[in-house]
């Protein structure tokens, strides 16, 4: 049983039917994160030039496959925060906010 809720974003939605073959992968994951997504996660930051990504984390499907969510307990106690989708959702809430390969996952594609 998962102790936290999960939301998925539109672009999370899309992403996950494009990569079918993985689709049990990034499932079990999801359930992995949601008893806890503290644990073999990545806390992101700003990268400079890049897209800032304080807030957000990280989750390795394989080794060029991720996956970023936001946790909403952490997001509330960063207001750097540029990802905060946890409006009117409670602190053990995970939102899902996209899936790909390391580049296009980072760029929030």
């Amino acid at each position: 049983m998962s102790n936290y809720t999960a939301v998925f974003e539109k672009q999370f939605i899309q992403n996950l039917r494009r990569y079918t073959s993985l689709r049990q992968r990034i499932k079990r994951r999801i359930d992995r994160i949601l008893s806890n997504p503290y644990i073999n996660t990545e806390a992101l930051a700003d990268a400079s030039g890049k897209l800032n990504l304080r807030g957000c984390r990280s989750a390795r499907i394989d080794k060029n496959f991720r996956l970023i969510f936001v946790i909403c307990e952490e997001c509330r106690q960063m207001p750097e925060c540029d990802y905060c989708f946890c409006n009117d959702l409670s602190d053990k809430t995970v939102v899902f906010l996209t899936v790909g390969p390391h580049d296009s996952a980072y760029a929030m594609k």
